[in-house]
């Protein structure tokens, strides 16, 4: 039964407190009840179909992800466009799109002081300022990749949303995982991705990680299909879009061994990777050097009043309130417990992956570094704990579903012999 109806399975679990974050989300904005009510009942519906029905199984998942995660999103928006007063949106999104704007008009976003700007209205449940006013803490990939976009936009219409484009990354990391999983498991993995428990809140707020996952999934995918040279310059666009890349590169680069490279080719790809981390990178620091590494790196180890506050769900906090960290601000070594950890998973990936060529076993190990680094990190957002779940599951479907195909392809090919 698992087997035959373990999409449909997956999507009632998933599924159902997704559904019941919808519902509360759309409460609190006052909605008419029979609005969520309405697509509770189609789902349900489609749900139904695709159980009894194969052929719409595909129909059932993708309206479940496009109704429980892409609705809310698309909701949030239309809803600060037509009502500014009742703006919800996270601290990251919103400084990004400031950020890019100030670019735009030739204002270097590093080192800018963005009170007054609107920034500080943005959620923060901490009871001292958001320190993100004065310190911009993403690469130049999260700003520039995406500027022409953001600038058309606003020409055409005089606004922007930064989750306009976050739906964007959402929508590529869908096909990728179609195509990285074909089949069922790429629909399941879909399912898993964006309708674990918690996803669609973030993403309302604005899940600022979507295009660095999109880059590193696509950097997977070329590395399967032994596109050396587009991977290796996606990798390094995906490192200067997000630090959070860096995490999953020993992980890409042991994939890569496992499909075709060598050690007399890796230089070349390696320099066709840090070619894009140079182009976007480089005019920052020539521009203003001492902001960017004060704002993207000094803010995230250093200590003091302008230190990224201890804050999440991970060691940290667990650490601060048993008084070890005596407070929020203070510095504390977390690197010399995270770099063991995580080089204890990279080296278990790198002898995992020789033997293990599946993309699925890929992504889990990515999932499995994003996690243990992120939980260790000074502050382990419910964003990146979510994010390395959300790999772990889609690589260990991804797992299950190439060990399911294994034994037929050995009884085809002992037929055939």
């Amino acid at each position: 039964m698992i087997r035959r109806h373990g999409e449909t399975l997956l999507l009632l679990l998933l599924g159902i407190p997704s559904a019941a974050v919808g519902w509360q989300i759309a409460r609190t904005w006052g909605l008419p009840a029979w609005l969520p009510a309405l697509l509770a009942g189609l789902l349900a519906i489609l749900t139904v179909a695709g159980a009894t029905q194969p052929r719409l199984r595909e129909l059932a998942g993708g309206a479940a992800i496009v109704v429980l995660y892409g609705l809310p999103i698309v909701g949030a928006i239309v809803r600060w466009h037509l009502a500014p007063g009742t703006t919800l949106i996270g601290d990251g999104a919103y400084q990004i799109q400031l950020a890019r704007n100030l670019l735009m008009r030739g204002v270097d976003p590093y080192g800018f002081d963005y009170t007054g700007t609107g920034l500080e209205r943005a959620p923060w449940g901490q009871p001292f300022p958001n320190p993100a006013l004065h310190h911009l803490d993403y690469w130049p990939g999260t700003l520039v990749v995406p500027l022409p976009v953001q600038a058309a936009f606003q020409f055409a219409t005089g606004w922007w949303d930064e989750r306009i484009w976050l739906l964007l990354a959402a929508a590529a990391v869908f096909v990728l995982l179609r195509w990285l999983l074909p089949g069922p498991a790429g629909r399941m993995a879909a399912i898993a991705f964006f309708l674990i428990p918690g996803h669609s809140l973030l993403a309302v707020l604005g899940d600022n990680d979507l295009p660095m996952i999109a880059l590193v999934l696509a950097a997977t995918l070329a590395i399967a299909r032994r596109r050396l040279v587009p991977a290796a310059i996606i990798i390094g666009l995906a490192i200067a879009t997000k630090q959070t890349a860096l995490i999953a590169l020993p992980v890409l680069v042991a994939f890569g061994f496992a499909n075709s490279i060598t050690w007399r080719s890796i230089p070349r790809y390696a320099i066709l990777a840090v070619l894009p981390m140079l182009a976007l990178i480089g005019p920052f620091v020539a521009w203003n050097a001492s902001a960017f590494m004060r704002d993207t790196v000094l803010y995230n180890v250093g200590n003091g009043s302008e230190a990224y506050p201890i804050q999440g769900i991970g060691l940290s906090t667990w650490l601060l309130q048993a008084g070890i960290i005596h407070g929020a601000r203070d510095a504390f070594p977390f690197l010399l417990i995270q770099l063991p950890l995580v080089l204890a998973v990279w080296i278990l990936a790198w002898r995992w992956l020789r033997h293990q060529r599946q993309a699925g076993n890929a992504i889990l190990w990515i999932g499995v570094a994003f996690f243990v680094f992120l939980f260790l990190n000074r502050f382990a957002q419910p964003s990146y704990v979510l994010l390395g779940l959300e790999l772990i599951t889609v690589g260990l479907i991804g797992r299950l579903a190439a060990a399911r195909r294994e034994p037929v392809q050995i009884e085809f090919a002992a037929s055939a012999a």
